[in-house]
């Protein structure tokens, strides 16, 4: 048998091999001298201290993204974005798509599928200028909405500052509320900031480039707003009433009685069923069980509320209506009390929470005053309808906007009420004597200090609430001590945003407790009642007790919203946006890809993170 011819890499072997013995043959023949090895030893430990020290560069260099972040994957226009900037879009769309998904929306990407293995579905629009004979996947998506956002923003960023438009310092304040908020929210999931980011959007994404991205974002943003309120001024009265007619339920508002008749429930036996047989035999019982009857409405008993609605609908005037409802209600107050029935100034979302059909009607050409309407509820009943003031144009509504800091009651006396109550009988004089201990703490006879209204000229302090009138002391000094706090420091906006941030309770407490343009009926009506008090004056601070807890409270002002600002908005914006396309679509900001390599590697980054999503999402689903 013929012997087998070598691999290259035998042969390479055997040559390293004697190599390395000719060599040590010769060092053999050669002793080293002290002062050489000493040479020796020191030239070693150099290499040794250059080859950690370039391993450690090499890793912070691709750790930190310094290549994502001095790469340039494209060109807008004239300026260079690089892989980081570019990943960052690329990455939004990814996570865009992740989320909208993740809360159920049908928008065609499923989340346990590869974005290169499912077909795009043009959700958010088409891909312009993509091939027509192809067919185009999420990931083709991702890689337009990276190109077509960074055409956008930069774009309308080149016009803001041809119109000299810059960020003020309530922009740059959301800026880095935005910035705060993210790096609470990765602080609370054992992340940094700049790890955070690394994760969601890829290497070289970090806390100064977010922050530029942020910033110009806002520049968009404004540019938008700009031209939108200009669009806005220039829509006519005519247009306005075109608009608004054509569109009642969207705009207009509704004024009606309604009354509900709820069907007669009556006692429906269930089938009887028969103990399992093994259970019976272990438990020795074969005798069936009757099961307990229970309370269902019928074909009659409906029938029966829907006569008694249409009966009630047949009235000709509204005190036939009232009189009607106050006879089947067997109560005179439903004729006199319009609590009970009356609905004002209704819009048609908020009548579409309780009954979609009726805010149909109402705002119908069907629905002229003094027009009756009955809908079912279903297996419930029938609701009947009254028009008292056909659709038509809302008043001017009231905003307002304010600051707060919530110090929340203590928790101990609901918990040993609800203890009290689900504990057995055995244990019920343990859980109220737990109960009591609470209340009793409660109640304890906390001395509050007194806080003078007066010492602050600048500042005026209105206090719904105070030592002698707090249900609960021990906390309201907490909320005491924090207004002192303010008094004691800058009386300003946000000096009391800092407070917020550092002791409030409620879930605003990032944004420096703002809330910001709410509309009437929103709040508490004790926290509502101190903010549109007609002596309320920007900078006013006091506190407020409502059902959860203290409320410090700083006064920003307040608005008058003309109504017809909602139907301008509706025409202004889509021109706007027309506006803000058309400087997206001049050549001055065309795209030219630079390294076709550093838009590999972002997809495939992008791809690590759907398959580590997967396997997450698997392994999850699995443990369950």
């Amino acid at each position: 048998m013929a012997k087998q011819e070598k691999s290259k890499a035998e042969q390479y072997r055997e040559e390293r091999k004697a190599r390395l013995q000719k060599a040590a043959k010769r060092n053999k023949k050669k002793p080293i001298s002290p002062d050489t090895s000493k040479k020796i030893g020191k030239a070693v430990g150099i290499i040794v201290i250059i080859a950690i020290v370039a391993a450690i560069g090499a890793f912070a260099v691709n750790y930190t993204g310094v290549i994502e972040k001095n790469t340039t994957a494209i060109t807008v226009g004239e300026e260079k974005i690089s892989q980081a900037e570019y990943g960052y879009y690329y990455n939004q769309g990814y996570n865009m798509a992740q989320q909208y998904a993740s809360y159920g929306y049908d928008i065609g990407f499923d989340t346990s599928t590869l974005p290169d293995q499912q077909e795009y579905t043009g959700m958010f629009g088409e891909i312009e200028d993509f091939p027509e004979d192809q067919t185009p996947t999420w990931l083709d998506f991702f890689k337009y909405y990276a190109q077509n956002s960074l055409k956008q923003i930069k774009s309308g960023v080149a016009e803001a500052q041809k119109q000299e438009l810059a960020l003020d310092d309530s922009d740059l304040a959301d800026v880095q509320s935005n910035i705060d908020q993210l790096k609470s929210s990765a602080s609370g999931n054992g992340y940094s900031l700049n790890a955070y980011l690394r994760a969601s959007y890829g290497k070289g994404v970090n806390e100064k480039l977010y922050r530029h991205i942020l910033e110009e974002q806002a520049l968009y943003t404004k540019l938008t707003d700009t031209k939108t309120d200009e669009l806005k001024k220039a829509v006519t009265a005519d247009e306005v009433d075109t608009e608004f007619y054509a569109n009642l339920e969207t705009y207009g508002v509704v004024s009606y009685r309604s009354y509900v008749i709820e069907a007669e429930k009556v006692e429906v036996k269930a089938e009887e069923t028969e103990t399992d047989a093994e259970d019976a035999e272990a438990a020795d019982d074969t005798a069936e069980e009757d099961a307990e009857p229970t309370l269902e409405t019928t074909d009659e008993t409906m029938a029966a509320a829907k006569k008694a609605a249409d009966a009630i609908a047949a009235a000709t005037s509204e005190d036939a209506f009232l009189a009607a409802v106050a006879d089947k209600a067997g109560d005179k107050k439903y004729a006199s009390d319009d609590s009970l029935t009356l609905h004002e100034d209704a819009t048609s979302e908020t009548i579409s929470d309780g009954d979609s059909e009726a805010a149909t009607w109402l705002f119908s050409d069907e629905a002229v005053k003094g027009a009756t309407h009955v809908t079912e509820q279903a297996d419930t009943g029938y609701t009947v309808y009254y028009v008292t003031d056909a659709a038509h144009k809302p008043g001017d509504s009231l905003t307002y906007s304010v600051r707060h800091i919530l110090v929340k009651f203590p928790d101990d006396a609901d918990e040993a009420a609800e203890e009290a109550e689900d504990t057995e009988a055995a244990e019920a004089a343990e859980a109220e004597e737990a109960q009591e201990a609470a209340e009793a703490e409660t109640a304890e006879d906390v001395e509050v200090p007194a806080l003078d209204t007066k010492a602050y000229k600048d500042v005026k302090i209105a206090l719904d609430v105070n030592g002698e009138t707090a249900t609960d002391k021990a906390t309201y000094v907490k909320a005491q001590n924090i207004l002192q706090e303010y008094l004691d420091g800058e009386h300003t906006a946000d000096a009391f945003g800092a407070l917020a941030k550092k002791y409030s309770e409620d879930s605003n407490a990032e944004q420096g407790g703002l809330y910001e343009d709410v509309p009437l009926g929103q709040m508490v009506s004790e926290f509502e009642s101190w903010a549109t008090n007609s002596k309320r004056k920007a900078g006013d601070v006091g506190i407020v007790e409502t059902i959860h807890g203290y409320h410090v409270m700083y006064f920003e002002g307040r608005k008058t919203v003309a109504w017809d600002d909602a139907v301008r908005e509706a025409l202004a914006s889509p021109k706007a946006q027309e506006y803000m396309s058309e400087l997206a679509k001049d050549e001055s900001v065309a795209v030219t890809v630079v390294s076709e390599k550093a838009l590999a590697k972002v997809e495939a980054n992008m791809l690590r993170m759907a398959r580590n999503a997967i396997r997450n999402a698997a392994r999850q689903a699995s443990s369950n």
